[in-house]
């Protein structure tokens, strides 16, 4: 027995100790399948990432100038309407590089004013102090106007012929008239005039009625020429 013990003792032991070599050898070989297969799925993975950005490049790509600000500005427009607290009507054509706008209130209230555009802004002056200062954008514009001191705010449409800004300059028994009409987009035609522009204190009136079809108006038995300042065409510019 004791011979035998020892003996049965080491054969434990080997037992024992090729279990644990075992469980070992099987260990790192799991872990060397796990690695080579991360190692061959990394490689993919920028290349799926890679291919998702591409997919989504098209959608978040930096939009066009126009459509990121969300409003497109025109090379040529015309804008009529009435100013705030309806207190008179204005009207603006811009031609490229050169902008005319008029204010009257059908009588006594006038001004012409011209400016430069630049990227969608106006800022446009007139005699006797006028100014103007506005945003524009495709079918839009909005800004004030100052006349004789006081501030019009407006914010009115882009418009199409016939309606438009129109102006007439002649000569009536001995004085130079200036005459300028406002065509709304339903139709009503609001104008003043100066029966004496180089009086020292010129003073406005009413303007005359206009004739669309003929582009003529009457005043003081002298049928006097209207013309049309469209900034679509640069006529009257």
């Amino acid at each position: 027995m004791k011979i035998a013990t020892p003996i049965i003792t080491l054969i434990v032991g080997l037992a024992l100790a090729f279990s644990l070599l075992f469980d070992d050898m099987t260990a790192v070989s799991a872990e060397k399948a796990a690695a080579s297969a991360s190692a061959a799925a990394s490689p993919s993975a920028p290349a799926a990432t890679a291919s998702s950005q591409g997919a989504g490049a098209s959608p978040s790509a930096s939009p066009s100038p126009s459509s990121s600000l969300g409003f497109v500005i025109p090379p040529h427009a015309n804008y009529t309407g009435e100013v705030q607290g309806d207190l008179g009507d204005i009207a603006i054509a811009v031609h490229n590089t050169f902008a005319i706008a008029y204010f009257c209130n059908g009588s006594t209230q006038e001004a012409w004013l011209q400016g430069t555009p630049h990227g969608g802004k106006l800022s446009m002056t007139g005699k006797y102090h006028a100014s103007l200062t506005a945003n524009y954008a495709l079918g839009h514009i909005r800004g004030t106007v100052i006349v004789n001191g006081i501030s019009y705010v407006f914010s009115v449409i882009a418009v199409h012929k016939p309606s438009g800004l129109f102006e007439s300059i002649a000569d009536v028994r001995g004085a130079t008239i200036k005459a300028g009409w406002i065509v709304l987009s339903n139709g009503t035609v609001v104008g003043s005039m100066m029966p004496n522009v180089n009086a020292a204190h010129p003073i406005s009136q009413a303007a005359p009625k206009l004739n669309l079809s003929s582009l003529t108006a009457q005043y003081e038995g002298t049928t006097i020429t209207v013309t049309p300042v469209d900034g679509e065409t640069g006529s009257g510019f």
